[in-house]
């Protein structure tokens, strides 16, 4: 889940993946009276997609989801928000895991995270640029080698969160603080192991993902989080795919 403000309402993008299909992104808003809307699939492509961030530039809105299995990173923009996107450009040529973005005074920095659990570093002086990979390697553990959200600004520090995979993917989240961030320097510290010690039931399994975002006086926060289903749901789950492999061969 991603927060975004916009217009005076909070709006929630995220991955919906069927039994079937791959993933597409899709969206919900709350107005100032605490109302929900849903506003269904807001962009598919043929290929997987996942991890929507949202983020405005230059009076656009744009979204950067992870499309690693397109093979590269792309750029869309928003035509008619939220429901309407345009693909804008290719950001980076190479398949990246979970690519965040974050605007500086220099320019933009993404990290994303190679098939082979290298983060690496880009940059670029403006979205219409070239983003060059500036050569350095964040981390190659996979405890904190994948983003776990876009980093987060608190009291003028930067922090980045990472999804910890070591035991098993999506088990929780390191917090970690940017002591330098620039085209030469890039320094950070593990100041939190896990960021949710005290879990509930709905994230007993794992969480992964983490988003917070400032709507007038208040700070919203979204945190992801996985349980096991009943055996009733894995059941239903077994028939349906059953019954998607009967279609196939009947069709064959």
């Amino acid at each position: 889940p991603f927060l975004f403000s916009h217009d005076s309402k909070l709006y929630i993008f995220y991955e919906v993946k069927t039994d079937f299909d791959v993933g597409e992104i899709w969206a919900q808003s709350m107005n100032a009276d605490g109302n929900w809307y849903n506003h269904g699939c807001v962009l598919k492509e043929s290929f997987h997609l996942s991890y929507p961030q949202v983020f405005t530039y230059n009076s656009s809105i744009y979204m950067v989801p992870e499309s690693a299995a397109s093979g590269n990173v792309l750029l869309y923009r928003s035509k008619l928000f939220p429901i309407k996107w345009e693909r804008a450009k290719v950001l980076v040529d190479q398949p990246l895991l979970d690519p965040s973005i974050l605007a500086r005074p220099e320019g933009l920095f993404l990290f994303g995270t190679t098939r082979t659990d290298d983060l690496k570093l880009f940059f670029s002086p403006a979205l219409d640029e070239e983003f060059i990979d500036i050569g350095k390697i964040i981390s190659n553990c996979k405890s904190t080698s994948r983003n776990a959200g876009r980093p987060l600004d608190i009291c003028n520090k930067l922090y980045r969160v990472a999804q910890d995979c070591e035991r098993m993917y999506g088990e929780k989240i390191q917090v970690l603080e940017i002591q330098q961030l620039g085209l030469n320097d890039y320094s950070e510290r593990v100041i939190m192991t896990d960021m949710f010690v005290n879990r509930s039931r709905w994230a007993s399994e794992g969480y992964h993902h983490v988003s917070m975002v400032r709507l007038g006086d208040h700070v919203f926060v979204a945190v992801d989080g996985f349980t096991w289903d009943s055996w009733v749901n894995k059941a239903s789950l077994i028939g349906l795919k059953l019954i998607g492999l009967l279609k196939k061969y009947v069709g064959a």
